[in-house]
């Protein structure tokens, strides 16, 4: 097994093990696919960013079988695809392109490394569990005028060293005067959790919900049902999907 920074002359055999990858592995039509493959892999789009991503083959006797790609924005390390060709997987090829992808992002100077997966791929969040990452975040992407739903993969070391800045949790707030009752159940969010809030000792009225990010009260659920503080931006999106595909 080799891997290696892709060039310009991989890219067709990424356009093929893309498209043979995730119709093995992702819950979507064959529209979707084509849709997919042509806008991320189309051999021009993927030669334009060999220069600016981070772009590796995993090779067997001088043949590609997977590839990677990942990208650094506000320092901070994205994985953006990971894909083996279904007839190499097994042969540790996708664990390889991992670790090479990981130790490139290193190299220039990032430590945190986030992986996006979309919620249609069956096999891809089982994979990045291995390393030790968990969901924490999730978001919709678009291809081809079309919204997907993403999910947001962090270590799980980094997401403890994010919510070490949430601050102590009281047992009750004022809000406009009024005194309401922090629950003790987490909700996940982006920043840090939000917990229910109630008008009540005894937990019967549910008034909101409090950011433990800034100690604020969330009065309403948006159109999407997403929990957004309006404060500090701190966000808990809805778990719907999450027996879809995993």
């Amino acid at each position: 097994m080799n891997v290696r920074k892709a060039t310009e002359a991989d890219v067709t055999a990424i356009h093929d093990i893309a498209r043979q990858s995730i119709q093995a592995s992702y819950a979507i039509s064959p529209t979707g696919i084509d849709v997919i493959v042509e806008e991320w892999f189309d051999a021009r789009t993927m030669a334009d960013r060999l220069a600016d991503s981070v772009i590796g083959v995993a090779e067997i006797d001088d043949t590609v079988v997977g590839f990677s790609e990942a990208k650094i924005t506000d320092s901070e390390g994205q994985l953006l695809w990971l894909h083996v060709h279904p007839e190499e997987r097994g042969q540790s090829a996708g664990t390889e392109l991992f670790e090479w992808t990981r130790e490139r992002l290193s190299d220039r100077g990032t430590t945190d490394i986030r992986a996006r997966i979309l919620a249609s791929n069956s096999e891809g969040s089982a994979f990045i569990e291995q390393f030790g990452y968990e969901r924490i975040d999730q978001r919709d992407t678009e291809f081809g005028g079309e919204t997907w739903d993403e999910h947001i993969y962090g270590s799980s070391e980094n997401t403890a060293d994010d919510n070490t800045e949430s601050q102590d949790v009281p047992s009750t707030i004022e809000v406009e005067g009024q005194e309401r009752f922090v629950g003790s159940e987490e909700i996940p969010g982006d920043e840090a959790p939000l917990h229910r809030l109630y008008t009540d000792a005894d937990y019967e009225e549910q008034y909101g919900y409090y950011c433990s990010s800034c100690g604020s009260a969330v009065e309403t659920v948006d159109e999407l049902d997403r929990i957004k503080c309006t404060t500090c931006g701190n966000v808990h999106r809805p778990d719907e999907w999450d027996g879809a595909y995993l």
